[in-house]
């Protein structure tokens, strides 16, 4: 096995995790959840890259998460929005 097959199957799993956990919140708490979860992984990527920053030093997967963050509350608050307004 190579090492890129190593990381490309630690990413499907990182990805499978974080579906499994927003369906689990999506089924216990609705698209409101969702954007609620997608504000924390948010929240907590800005402390992490505050601390940080006086350290001049970036993980890469920081950004992921911001994006992955983005990506949720979208989701999560325009589905409420969308089934709010239907």
């Amino acid at each position: 096995m190579s090492g890129r097959f190593i990381v490309h199957a630690i990413a499907v799993i990182g990805w499978l995790f974080a579906a499994v956990f927003a369906y689990a919140f999506l089924t216990l708490f609705g698209y409101f959840g969702v954007g609620f979860y997608g504000l924390l992984v948010l929240f907590i990527c800005m402390q992490v890259e505050l601390e940080w920053g006086s350290h001049h030093q970036r993980s890469p997967g920081i950004g992921f998460f911001k994006i992955l963050g983005v990506g949720l509350t979208v989701i999560g608050f325009g589905g409420f929005l969308y089934f709010q307004l239907d």
